[in-house]
Protein backbone atom coordinates (compact mmCIF):
# COMPACT_ATOMS: atom_id res chain seq x y z
CA UNK A 1 0.00 0.00 0.00
CA UNK A 2 1.12 3.55 -0.82
CA UNK A 3 0.88 5.91 2.34
CA UNK A 4 -1.03 9.15 2.16
CA UNK A 5 2.37 11.27 1.88
CA UNK A 6 3.89 8.94 -1.01
CA UNK A 7 1.13 9.65 -2.71
CA UNK A 8 1.37 13.52 -2.02
CA UNK A 9 5.26 13.13 -3.12
CA UNK A 10 4.42 11.10 -6.44
CA UNK A 11 2.08 13.98 -7.49
CA UNK A 12 4.01 16.83 -6.44
CA UNK A 13 7.01 15.48 -8.25
CA UNK A 14 4.50 14.87 -11.59
CA UNK A 15 3.43 18.42 -11.15
CA UNK A 16 6.81 19.90 -10.29
CA UNK A 17 5.68 23.84 -10.12
CA UNK A 18 7.90 26.60 -9.80
CA UNK A 19 7.53 26.39 -6.37
CA UNK A 20 7.98 22.99 -5.66
CA UNK A 21 10.96 23.13 -7.41
CA UNK A 22 12.86 26.24 -5.11
CA UNK A 23 11.70 25.06 -1.85
CA UNK A 24 12.77 21.39 -2.89
CA UNK A 25 16.32 23.26 -3.88
CA UNK A 26 16.36 24.85 -0.29
CA UNK A 27 16.03 21.29 1.51
CA UNK A 28 19.04 19.46 -0.54
CA UNK A 29 21.00 23.10 0.44
CA UNK A 30 20.06 22.30 3.79
CA UNK A 31 20.61 18.62 4.05
CA UNK A 32 24.62 19.56 2.48
CA UNK A 33 25.00 20.80 5.32
CA UNK A 34 24.04 18.47 8.02
CA UNK A 35 25.26 15.44 5.99
CA UNK A 36 29.19 17.66 6.08
CA UNK A 37 28.71 18.42 9.70
CA UNK A 38 27.50 15.38 10.92
CA UNK A 39 28.18 12.89 8.17
CA UNK A 40 25.33 10.28 6.52
CA UNK A 41 25.13 8.01 9.40
CA UNK A 42 24.73 10.30 12.25
CA UNK A 43 22.55 12.93 10.14
CA UNK A 44 19.21 12.24 11.24
CA UNK A 45 15.67 13.34 8.99
CA UNK A 46 14.75 15.37 12.07
CA UNK A 47 18.24 17.50 11.66
CA UNK A 48 17.61 18.23 8.14
CA UNK A 49 14.03 18.80 9.01
CA UNK A 50 15.47 21.43 11.59
CA UNK A 51 17.90 23.06 9.12
CA UNK A 52 15.09 23.48 6.80
CA UNK A 53 12.72 24.86 9.17
CA UNK A 54 10.19 22.18 8.53
CA UNK A 55 9.21 19.18 10.48
CA UNK A 56 9.91 15.50 9.73
CA UNK A 57 6.11 15.45 7.56
CA UNK A 58 7.63 18.62 5.08
CA UNK A 59 10.68 16.48 4.41
CA UNK A 60 8.97 13.04 3.52
CA UNK A 61 6.72 15.23 1.42
CA UNK A 62 9.83 15.76 -1.08
CA UNK A 63 12.16 12.57 -0.58
CA UNK A 64 11.26 8.98 1.14
CA UNK A 65 13.80 9.33 3.29
CA UNK A 66 17.69 10.55 3.83
CA UNK A 67 19.13 8.17 1.35
CA UNK A 68 17.32 9.46 -1.44
CA UNK A 69 18.10 12.46 -0.50
CA UNK A 70 21.85 12.10 -0.24
CA UNK A 71 21.83 10.30 -4.13
CA UNK A 72 19.86 13.07 -5.18
CA UNK A 73 22.55 15.52 -3.74
CA UNK A 74 25.57 13.68 -5.09
CA UNK A 75 24.91 11.78 -8.50
CA UNK A 76 24.55 14.30 -11.23
CA UNK A 77 27.64 16.23 -9.20
CA UNK A 78 29.68 12.90 -8.90
CA UNK A 79 28.75 11.94 -12.80
CA UNK A 80 30.07 15.49 -14.12
CA UNK A 81 33.63 15.46 -12.41
CA UNK A 82 34.42 12.02 -14.12
CA UNK A 83 33.29 12.62 -17.20
CA UNK A 84 35.72 15.88 -17.46
CA UNK A 85 37.93 13.51 -16.25
CA UNK A 86 37.62 10.59 -18.64
CA UNK A 87 37.45 13.44 -21.38
CA UNK A 88 40.65 15.34 -20.04
CA UNK A 89 42.99 12.01 -20.51
CA UNK A 90 40.99 11.00 -23.91
CA UNK A 91 42.14 14.07 -25.22
CA UNK A 92 45.16 14.92 -27.16
CA UNK A 93 47.12 17.39 -25.09
CA UNK A 94 50.14 16.18 -23.63
CA UNK A 95 50.26 14.29 -20.41
CA UNK A 96 51.45 17.64 -18.04
CA UNK A 97 48.62 19.95 -19.98
CA UNK A 98 46.16 16.90 -19.27
CA UNK A 99 47.60 16.77 -15.75
CA UNK A 100 46.54 20.56 -15.08
CA UNK A 101 43.55 19.94 -16.57
CA UNK A 102 42.71 17.55 -14.14
CA UNK A 103 43.85 19.54 -11.27
CA UNK A 104 42.11 22.49 -12.60
CA UNK A 105 39.02 21.41 -13.74
CA UNK A 106 38.26 19.04 -10.68
CA UNK A 107 38.53 21.22 -8.37
CA UNK A 108 36.56 23.96 -10.24
CA UNK A 109 34.09 21.35 -10.47
CA UNK A 110 34.25 20.86 -6.32
CA UNK A 111 33.81 24.77 -5.94
CA UNK A 112 30.95 24.53 -8.40
CA UNK A 113 29.00 22.03 -6.88
CA UNK A 114 30.16 23.02 -3.08
CA UNK A 115 29.35 21.46 -0.61
CA UNK A 116 27.55 18.55 -2.55
CA UNK A 117 31.25 16.60 -3.88
CA UNK A 118 32.48 17.17 -0.50
CA UNK A 119 29.50 15.31 1.07
CA UNK A 120 30.46 12.55 -1.23
CA UNK A 121 34.32 12.37 -1.03
CA UNK A 122 34.15 12.53 2.95
CA UNK A 123 31.56 8.97 2.88
CA UNK A 124 32.60 5.43 2.67
CA UNK A 125 30.37 4.73 -0.09
CA UNK A 126 30.18 0.88 1.25
CA UNK A 127 28.32 1.74 4.43
CA UNK A 128 25.93 4.37 3.20
CA UNK A 129 22.54 1.50 3.15
CA UNK A 130 21.40 0.94 0.03
CA UNK A 131 17.58 1.78 -0.70
CA UNK A 132 16.99 -1.13 -2.57
CA UNK A 133 18.63 0.38 -5.98
CA UNK A 134 22.20 0.25 -7.53
CA UNK A 135 22.87 3.51 -7.03
CA UNK A 136 25.15 3.11 -4.63
CA UNK A 137 27.38 0.55 -6.61
CA UNK A 138 27.39 2.75 -9.59
CA UNK A 139 28.60 5.91 -7.36
CA UNK A 140 31.46 3.33 -6.35
CA UNK A 141 32.27 2.23 -9.88
CA UNK A 142 32.43 6.06 -11.19
CA UNK A 143 35.25 6.37 -8.02
CA UNK A 144 36.81 4.17 -10.03
CA UNK A 145 36.44 5.76 -13.02
CA UNK A 146 37.92 8.45 -12.38
CA UNK A 147 40.96 6.60 -10.90
CA UNK A 148 41.45 5.28 -14.46
CA UNK A 149 41.40 8.62 -15.95
CA UNK A 150 43.88 9.92 -13.09
CA UNK A 151 46.23 6.74 -13.46
CA UNK A 152 46.16 6.94 -17.60
CA UNK A 153 47.39 10.50 -17.64
CA UNK A 154 50.42 9.68 -15.72
CA UNK A 155 51.27 6.67 -17.43
CA UNK A 156 51.13 8.42 -20.86
CA UNK A 157 53.36 10.86 -19.06
CA UNK A 158 55.86 8.31 -17.88
CA UNK A 159 55.80 6.64 -21.91
CA UNK A 160 56.21 10.20 -23.49
CA UNK A 161 59.34 10.69 -21.24
CA UNK A 162 57.54 14.02 -19.44
CA UNK A 163 57.16 12.11 -16.03
CA UNK A 164 60.09 10.29 -15.13
CA UNK A 165 60.17 6.73 -15.46
CA UNK A 166 61.65 5.73 -11.47
CA UNK A 167 57.95 7.54 -10.82
CA UNK A 168 55.54 5.25 -8.67
CA UNK A 169 52.51 5.67 -11.12
CA UNK A 170 49.99 4.52 -8.41
CA UNK A 171 51.56 6.28 -5.74
CA UNK A 172 51.31 9.34 -7.85
CA UNK A 173 48.09 8.96 -8.53
CA UNK A 174 46.91 7.72 -5.07
CA UNK A 175 48.74 10.86 -4.09
CA UNK A 176 46.93 13.78 -6.49
CA UNK A 177 43.42 11.98 -5.53
CA UNK A 178 44.31 12.23 -1.99
CA UNK A 179 45.14 15.93 -2.58
CA UNK A 180 42.48 17.05 -4.08
CA UNK A 181 40.09 14.96 -1.93
CA UNK A 182 41.62 16.70 1.27
CA UNK A 183 40.50 20.02 0.42
CA UNK A 184 36.94 18.92 2.07
CA UNK A 185 38.72 19.67 5.47
CA UNK A 186 39.78 23.37 4.56
CA UNK A 187 38.65 24.31 1.19
CA UNK A 188 35.48 27.02 1.62
CA UNK A 189 33.50 29.49 -1.24
CA UNK A 190 34.97 32.55 -0.70
CA UNK A 191 38.14 32.30 -0.04
CA UNK A 192 41.66 33.05 -0.64
CA UNK A 193 41.56 30.82 -3.52
CA UNK A 194 39.71 29.62 -5.96
CA UNK A 195 38.93 26.37 -6.99
CA UNK A 196 40.58 26.57 -10.53
CA UNK A 197 43.42 28.51 -8.35
CA UNK A 198 44.26 25.89 -6.04
CA UNK A 199 44.43 23.53 -9.01
CA UNK A 200 46.95 25.21 -10.64
CA UNK A 201 49.07 25.56 -7.40
CA UNK A 202 48.78 22.20 -6.82
CA UNK A 203 50.14 21.31 -10.76
CA UNK A 204 52.82 23.33 -10.15
CA UNK A 205 53.79 21.82 -7.02
CA UNK A 206 53.63 18.46 -8.22
CA UNK A 207 55.82 19.30 -11.34
CA UNK A 208 57.88 21.25 -10.16
CA UNK A 209 58.13 20.98 -6.79
CA UNK A 210 59.29 23.60 -3.98
CA UNK A 211 62.89 23.93 -3.91
CA UNK A 212 64.35 26.27 -5.89
CA UNK A 213 68.28 26.72 -8.15
CA UNK A 214 70.67 24.04 -7.78
CA UNK A 215 69.19 22.70 -4.43
CA UNK A 216 66.25 21.79 -7.06
CA UNK A 217 68.99 20.91 -9.72
CA UNK A 218 70.90 18.52 -7.13
CA UNK A 219 67.42 17.01 -6.05
CA UNK A 220 65.83 16.41 -9.52
CA UNK A 221 69.49 14.43 -10.31
CA UNK A 222 69.75 12.41 -7.29
CA UNK A 223 66.37 11.48 -8.24
CA UNK A 224 67.04 10.60 -11.34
Amino acid sequence: MVSSIGRRRTNARREATPGYSERRQRLLAAAADVFKEKGFQAASVNDIAERFGGDRASIYYYYAGKHEIFIDLIQQAVEEVVLLAENVAASGQSATERLRDVFVKTLDAYERHYPYMYVYIQEDMRKVPGDGTSVGKELQDLGHRYEAAVQRVIDDGVQSGEFRASVDTQMMKFAIIGALNWTHRWHVLGGRLSGAEIGTAFTDLFLNGALTGELGARDRALAL
